[in-house]
């Protein structure tokens, strides 16, 4: 399971000295740090507010100048006195180079700047990141669905925004297999440069045979059998989440490790798993179950499942009620005949249906809903004509 409750990337804190005021501190900061940032894992909003006889010391770090502004203007209405010691982030030391390109197969994102520490996501090759600032050899990073975590400053290529549209407007290519290496020369035999998982990004540079020559972020170049990618400006246009490629794609992941914080084939927790399906298919999904809990539609699933449709996503937790909120900590993919394919010890398939030999009671009784986020035919259509 990949959710909120688990993941510490970093506090968006609300620290206050032991005063009569915190009550007061406390009501000032918490519609700001609302409006500004209310999902830690996404935005950024550390502040802490210490009173020093008459001196009031507001410090911290923020994402958005506005919220620094807010955050100020709403203490001077109370304060005479103010020390301001927020920090706007990126970081000034970074220069102009707030941007990353991703140079490895899966770079991993950890809650915190340290090689031990817990892994948060994954960000795949070729993905551009926004940098917010760097420590003990890692950058804090943003991944394109916007998730934060700490990236090893070795496994990024640090650009300025003009090199980031750059990168951006290049001709690239998708990788479409779910594995396999760029090799130094093209031929199936031939030295790796590094390996590839299903969703890198690569700089396409022509088509040699049945070869298709590319280039990395950092200069590095190599070859890929021309059928395991496709052009990247058909991704999320002509490539669309069809049920049963949703499927087909889910399937070809089957046995392949459950991994707290994966999202790439070599490895996916639960969210991780639903995530990489469609992100092979032309949908970017959230990062966390119960992000992805909060896109697409509802769908009232019957008594027996019937309303739902392959490719629906089904999601398992606590129910809230009056004394506890409700807590989504589990996601699949549904199949039909009441089947449905997740990433639980390992990628594999179970059953809501009593009589099935993979009847997976635990989960039957922890279902809470299901959203359907495979666009219409409708849809479809518009996003072809434009």
């Amino acid at each position: 399971m990949k959710i909120l409750f688990n993941v510490v990337l970093f506090s968006i804190t609300l620290i206050f000295a032991q005063t009569p005021m915190t009550d007061q501190f406390s009501s000032v900061l918490k519609p700001i740090q609302k409006k500004y940032a209310p999902d830690k894992r996404t935005a950024i909003f550390s502040v802490t507010v210490r009173q020093n006889d008459s001196l009031l010391i507001v410090k911290g770090e923020v994402d958005n100048v506005q919220a620094k502004n807010d955050v100020m203007a709403a203490f001077k209405k109370e304060f005479h006195t103010i020390a301001d010691s927020i920090e706007v982030l990126p970081q000034q030391s970074l220069g102009e180079k707030t941007y990353g390109i991703v140079i490895v197969s899966v770079a991993n994102m950890r809650s915190v700047p340290e090689e031990s520490a817990e892994l948060a996501s994954q960000v795949l090759m070729g993905h551009l990141v926004k940098l917010w600032k760097k420590k003990s050899g890692y950058y804090l990073a943003q991944s394109p669905d916007q998730y934060l975590g700490w990236v090893d400053n070795e496994q990024v290529i640090p650009v300025t925004q003009a090199e980031a549209e750059a990168w951006k407007n290049a001709k690239k290519v998708f990788v479409k297999a779910y594995f396999n290496y760029v090799r130094s020369e093209p031929k199936n035999d031939a030295f790796p440069v590094c390996d590839i998982t299903g969703g890198g990004i690569l700089k396409d540079e022509g088509k040699q045979g049945s070869w298709r020559k590319i280039s990395l972020a950092d200069g590095r170049t190599g070859f890929l059998p021309d059928e395991d990618v496709m052009q990247y400006s058909d991704w999320g246009t002509k490539l669309h989440p069809l049920a049963d490629n949703i499927e087909r794609t889910g399937k070809y992941l089957m046995g392949v490790p459950y991994l707290w914080g994966g999202t790439s084939t070599k490895g996916v927790d639960c969210s991780g798993f639903t995530k990489t399906v469609y992100l092979l298919n032309g949908l970017q999904l959230n990062r966390d179950a119960n992000q992805q809990a909060e896109q697409g539609v509802a769908v009232e699933p019957g008594a027996h499942f019937e309303n739902l449709k392959k490719g629906d996503l089904i999601f398992f937790g606590r129910r809230g009620d009056e004394t506890k909120p409700e807590r989504i900590t589990h996601v699949g993919i549904y199949l039909g005949n009441q089947e449905f394919i997740h990433s639980s010890s390992r990628v594999h398939i179970s059953s809501f249906d009593p009589s099935s030999p993979i009847f997976d009671e635990g989960n039957l009784k922890r279902f809470i809903r299901a959203r359907r986020v495979i666009p219409s035919l409708s849809q479809l259509k518009e996003v072809k004509t434009k």
